[in-house]
C-alpha cells in the first residue's frame, strides 16, 4: 500500500523535472560504458554526495559502491572529521508516474542483512559484494578495531519515502546497533536541497508574553524582535507529520547539515546537559526573513509570515527539532531570541544573511563566493578553459569548460602555497573562514599559479585513481592500503617544497612535474615509518615535520633527491 504525503508535501511533476535536470548535470563521461540505468544511478549518487554531504565533484566517485553485488548499498562516505560512517541507498525512477510510489520495500531486507554482517564482522560477506564495497567494509572494520564511529543509514530517491510498515522494520533493526535512519525522497530533495523556485507557504510564531520589542522600519525593511519558547520553535519548523520542514531553509540549504558535526553537537549538548532554561543566554538566536508579515505583531499574538526563511540559525532550529522529536528531553522551560524581518528585496536578504552568518563556522564558502578576488579568479581561470565553481550546488558547467571546485582549489592551495597538507585534509571547513586571507592571498595567488598547481595535482590524482582501482581489485581477498589514496595533498606539498628549495616558481608546471617522483618517494618513506592506517597517518599533526625531516635527509646541497620510486608509476 502506498502512503502518500499530505497535499502540502506531495511532490509535483515540476519537482520531478527539476531533479531530473540535476541528475543529468551530474553524469560523467566515465559512465558512458555503463547501461542507462547505471548511468542514472551513478549520477544520482554523485548529486547526493555533492549536495547533501557537501563533497566536491572530483571526490564523489571514491564513495560510490553501486554496481553488481552491492547488497542494496550505493554509497559509503566515511566522514573522519565527524567520526561518522554514512551508508546510502539511492533509487531513481525514470518517469513521474513511478515517482508517486514509495521507496522499494525490498531494499529493507538488503540493508538489514548488510548491517548485521558488517557489525558482526562476518568475513564471508566479502564474497558477496563487489570490490568497491569490499574496500569500504574493510576500511570500516579497520576503523572499528581502533576507534568509535557512529553509523547513519540514508535512503535517497526521486520517489516517496518508505511506507510506514517497512520503515518501522528498518528503524527497529537498525536501533539494535544504535544506527540512525534518514530519508530524503523527491519532495525532500527538491524543497530541501536543489530547488531553484521559491515555494509559497505561510507559518506562524507566537512570542512569549511581554517578550516582544517594538517593530523597526526603514523604506525597504520592517522587522520585529521577540522571544519564543523552544517548543513553539519546534512547532514552527515541523511539517504536519512531524518532520523537519525543509522549506524554511531552501535559500540557506548550504548551511543546513543533516549529518552530525561539531557545531551541532555543541548545540545538542547545551540542550541535554544542564538547565535548558539557560539556552536563551547561550545561543545567539535565529533570524527569519519573510516576504510579508500578515498579522499584528503587538503583545503575544501569533506572527503570521509568508514564505519565512531561516537565514541565520539553521543548525540551531534543526538540532532543537531533532532533540524534541528524538529524545525525552524536556524543552518546556527553554526559550530563544528571534528576529523576524519582512523584505522581498534580494540585496537586502543577501546583506542580512551575510551579516547574520559572519561569525558562523558553517557556510562561509558561500558568503565568500561574491568576494572580488573570487570573482576575478573565476574570470581569469575561464580564459584557461576552467569553470571555477564558487558556490556549492552549481551542477551545470558551460560547454567547453572543465569544472573545478573552489573548495578543492582551496585545499590544494593550503598544501601547495601555504605548506599545510594536514590542514588541507582535516580543516577544509576553515579554508573560507580562518585561513581565507592566507589561502587566497592576491599577492601570491593568480590564475597562472592555480593552473600550474591544477596540472601537477591532476598527475597526482591520476596516480591516486590507479592506486584506488588496484586497492578495490584486491579488497575481496586482502586489505592492502595504498597510502596515496589518503596522502595526495602531502605529495603536492612536497612538490612545492622541492620547488621552493630549488628557487623554482610555483607557477612553473613543467618544473613541478620533474619533482613529482621524488615527492612520491619521500611521502612513501614517511608512510612506511609511520606504521599506522593511512587515514590516520595523514591526519596526524606531526606528519608535516616528519616528512620535512625525511626531505632534509634526502636533499643534497642543491636539494636534489637521489633515487626514484618506480612501483607507483607502473601501477
Amino acid at each position: 500500500m502506498i502512503l502518500a504525503k499530505s497535499q502540502e508535501d506531495k511532490p509535483t511533476i515540476s519537482d520531478f523535472g527539476l531533479l531530473e535536470e540535476k541528475i543529468r548535470g551530474c553524469e560523467s563521461a566515465a559512465d558512458e560504458r555503463l547501461p542507462e540505468n547505471k548511468r542514472r544511478s551513478h549520477a544520482f549518487s554523485r548529486l547526493v554526495l555533492e549536495t547533501f554531504f557537501h563533497l566536491s565533484a572530483d571526490e564523489t566517485d571514491e564513495f560510490i559502491v553501486d554496481g553488481g553485488n552491492d547488497r542494496g548499498i550505493d554509497l559509503i562516505y566515511i566522514d573522519h572529521s565527524n567520526k561518522r560512517i554514512n551508508i546510502g541507498s539511492c533509487k531513481t525512477v525514470s518517469n513521474y508516474k513511478n515517482s508517486q510510489k514509495n521507496f522499494p520495500a525490498d531494499v529493507v531486507n538488503c540493508i538489514t542483512s548488510f548491517i548485521d554482517d558488517l557489525m558482526h564482522h562476518r568475513d564471508e560477506m566479502l564474497d558477496t559484494v563487489n570490490g568497491a564495497l569490499a574496500l569500504k567494509i574493510r576500511q570500516i572494520w579497520e576503523i572499528f578495531s581502533i576507534d568509535r564511529y557512529d553509523i547513519s543509514v540514508y535512503l535517497f530517491s526521486n520517489q516517496l519515502n518508505l511506507s510506514s510498515e517497512p520503515k518501522k522494520r528498518l528503524v527497529d533493526a537498525l536501533a539494535r546497533y544504535e544506527v540512525k535512519l534518514y530519508e530524503s525522497g523527491l519532495f525532500d530533495l527538491c524543497h530541501g536541497l536543489v530547488r531553484q523556485a521559491k515555494p509559497r507557504f505561510t507559518k506562524s510564531l507566537t512570542p512569549i508574553s511581554e517578550g516582544i520589542r517594538a517593530p523597526h522600519k526603514t523604506l525597504t525593511l520592517s522587522g520585529v524582535e521577540c522571544t519564543i519558547s523552544l517548543m513553539e520553535l519546534v512547532k514552527f519548523c515541523s511539517t504536519k507529520n512531524g518532520n523537519f520542514d525543509d522549506r524554511l531553509i531552501w535559500e540557506n540549504v548550504r548551511y543546513f547539515l543533516g549529518i552530525e558535526n561539531e557545531v551541532n553537537r555543541e548545540i545538542k549538548e547545551s540542550l541535554l546537559a544542564g538547565d535548558v532554561g539557560e539556552f536563551w543566554f547561550l545561543n545567539s538566536g535565529v533570524t527569519i526573513v519573510c516576504d510579508q508579515i500578515l498579522s499584528m505583531t503587538n503583545g503575544c499574538h501569533p506572527i503570521r509570515m509568508v514564505n519565512p526563511q531561516v537565514v541565520n540559525g539553521c543548525q540551531t532550529v534543526s538540532v532543537i527539532h531533532s532533540v524534541a522529536e528524538g529524545t525525552i528531553a524536556d524543552l518546556s522551560t527553554g526559550s530563544i531570541r528571534a528576529r523576524i524581518i519582512q523584505t522581498t528585496d534580494p540585496e537586502s536578504i543577501k546583506k542580512i544573511a551575510r551579516a547574520s552568518n559572519l561569525q558562523s563556522r558553517i557556510g562561509l564558502r558561500d558568503l565568500r563566493a561574491n568576494d572580488d578576488f573570487q570573482i576575478q579568479l573565476a574570470e581569469e581561470l575561464r580564459s584557461y578553459g576552467i569553470y571555477y565553481i564558487r558556490k556549492r550546488g552549481t551542477n551545470k558547467t558551460p560547454s567547453g569548460l572543465a569544472p573545478v571546485d573552489a573548495l578543492r582549489v582551496g585545499q590544494m592551495l593550503l598544501a601547495y602555497t601555504c605548506g599545510e597538507p594536514t590542514k588541507a585534509k582535516t580543516n577544509s571547513q576553515d579554508i573560507f573562514g580562518e585561513f581565507y586571507t592566507q589561502v587566497f592571498d592576491p599577492f601570491r595567488v593568480d590564475a597562472k599559479l592555480v593552473m600550474a598547481m591544477l596540472k601537477i595535482y591532476r598527475e597526482i590524482s591520476n596516480r591516486r585513481e590507479k592506486a584506488l582501482a588496484l586497492q578495490k581489485s584486491l579488497a575481496k581477498n586482502s586489505f592492502e592500503e595504498t597510502w596515496l589514496v589518503e596522502g595526495h595533498f602531502h605529495v603536492l606539498f612536497v612538490v612545492s617544497e622541492l620547488m621552493k628549495r630549488q628557487k623554482v616558481s610555483l607557477s612553473d608546471y613543467e618544473a613541478g612535474l620533474n619533482f613529482l617522483d621524488s615527492a612520491v618517494e619521500i611521502v612513501d618513506e614517511f608512510s612506511k615509518t609511520a606504521n599506522k592506517a593511512a587515514y590516520r597517518t595523514f591526519r596526524l599533526v606531526n606528519s608535516k615535520p616528519e616528512i620535512l625531516k625525511i626531505l632534509d635527509r634526502h636533499s643534497g646541497p642543491t636539494g636534489n633527491i637521489s633515487g626514484q620510486l618506480d612501483w607507483l608509476t607502473d601501477i
